[in-house]
């Protein structure tokens, strides 16, 4: 693919905001822009949880075999696969802000839309619509947060709005067991799809675009310097600049699938992502979804089993903290650790005899090793793409993932209508973290030899203490 560059005047000072964003403090913008992003990806962890959660008030009320149950949670995840590649389409095309709006609107309507729905039929086609909108939030505002994030933070400014969509996953437990007791399953959909609407008042005010997307594109330039004053404050904007990204050249040049396999080994990275992410969606949503379900077959209460697959929820974003800080310091290779120590989790809860104490504790650490590797690999999906395809990138490693998203609540119930218990699914579904660690640390390898300053590289240019403007024009 060719790079072009768009004419420059000698006289035009030209200015790089790399460095302004290597060096920005942590300050209002910051406290800002992670609030609104966290408030996304909370609500599209809460809106595609909920589900599970309501699962079993749904079945009994529309009279659902284990494999229906086990459809509908697939097939909003077939909308999420449709949602990650179609929005990220545009996120790439007309900005992060207004895709992430859409975004936002459409799960905000469908969920509304699914607690009025009459019949199975219904509930299948809104839950494929709503989720078509909910795969589209977080590859957007995965991109937006990198493209404002240090290199040096990269990781970990991806993780903490993760722990949003972590912490959403777990809200729907407490939220179900107060709600659909006295006003039915329906009310948890009307307060996902209500609170939904009010953050995107939320994200049309405060939520900046992405000034390196601007930059890269070379468009609607005029906006640029109020967002650079937001980020920087101190840092004089010349007027009549010509913004650039660092060495990269503009690039107008149309997004195609094949541009995730070109240049800087990407035909190796682009791949060990995909694969690695769709392990890890496999077993993630086979835990999200089933949770509750499990739990209470394995002997909880439905108040204690669903308290329980939210503690769980927590518990995967602590590990989501405690993994991104190597990440950013050692590589995509560290990630490896977490899918490790999850094998020996799965294979004691299906193998041993163990009392509800023990179950609670061994399922606890499950997750944090789980849900921690699953915030790694979506921490790395999509940084080593150029800002012009980002979202791109992140957006069709979501939906690649998706397909193991879709395998994994419908593979379980599978399963335990062909007879296996609830505790036998553990050990089955083990194969997905051991895949991981293999290709983790074959992708941290990969990674230790791009060069300084390339996307995703280990080593990000300029350094702190660089000069904002450079004295000329970047090559292409």
């Amino acid at each position: 693919m060719s790079d072009s560059l768009s004419p420059s005047r000698p006289d035009r000072p030209v200015f790089d905001v790399v460095p302004v964003i290597e060096n920005q403090r942590i300050g209002r913008f910051w406290i800002g822009l992670f609030a609104v992003a966290w408030l996304v990806t909370f609500l599209d962890g809460f809106d595609l949880q909920i589900i599970s959660f309501a699962g079993r008030y749904l079945q009994k009320d529309f009279a659902l075999s284990n494999t229906q149950l086990g459809t509908l949670g697939t097939v909003g995840v077939v909308g999420t696969l449709i949602g990650g590649i179609a929005m990220a389409w545009f996120g790439d095309r007309w900005g992060r802000k207004p895709s992430i709006a859409v975004s936002v609107a459409g799960f905000g309507v469908f969920m509304v839309l699914f607690a009025l729905a009459a019949n199975y039929t219904e509930l299948m086609l809104l839950r494929l619509l709503t989720g078509l909108f909910i795969g589209g939030a977080l590859p957007l505002v995965w991109a937006l947060v990198s493209e404002f994030a240090p290199a040096r933070l990269r990781s970990t400014s991806i993780v903490i709005v993760m722990v949003g969509y972590s912490l959403g996953s777990a809200t729907g437990g407490p939220v179900s067991n107060a709600l659909i007791p006295e006003h039915g399953w329906e009310s948890v959909f009307l307060a996902g799809g209500v609170a939904s609407l009010v953050v995107l008042a939320l994200v049309l005010m405060f939520l900046p675009e992405s000034i390196k997307f601007l930059a890269q594109r070379d468009v609607a330039a005029d906006r640029i310097p109020p967002i650079l004053r937001r980020v920087a404050p101190d840092v004089p904007v010349p007027p009549d600049a010509q913004f650039v990204v660092g060495t990269q050249a503009v690039d107008r040049t149309p997004f195609t699938p094949a541009s995730l396999f070109r240049g800087n080994r990407l035909a190796l990275i682009t791949p060990l992502i995909w694969v690695a992410y769709f392990c890890s969606a496999a077993i993630v949503f086979y835990l999200t979804f089933w949770s509750p379900i499990l739990n209470e077959r394995i002997g909880f209460s439905v108040s204690a089993a669903a308290l329980l697959a939210a503690c769980t929820s927590v518990a995967g974003a602590v590990g989501q903290i405690l993994i991104s800080r190597f990440i950013d310091k050692r590589g995509a290779g560290t990630i490896a650790w977490m899918p490790l120590l999850a094998v020996p989790c799965l294979l004691v809860i299906g193998f041993a005899p163990l009392g509800p104490a023990g179950y609670i504790v061994v399922l606890v650490l499950a997750n944090i090793f789980i849900i921690g590797g699953h915030g790694g690999v979506i921490s790395i999906s999509s940084i080593f793409y150029r800002p012009a395809i980002r979202a791109s990138g992140g957006g069709w490693a979501t939906s690649v993932s998706k397909l193991g998203a879709m395998l994994g609540p419908w593979l379980a119930g599978v399963l335990l209508d062909g007879g296996l218990s609830a505790q036998g699914t553990f050990y089955v579904f083990a194969i997905f973290p051991v895949l991981m660690v293999v290709l983790l640390v074959f992708l941290g390898r990969v990674q230790r030899t791009l060069p300084a300053g390339t996307d995703g590289g280990l080593h990000a240019l300029p350094e702190p203490g660089s000069s904002a403007v450079p004295a000329e024009r970047p090559a292409a």
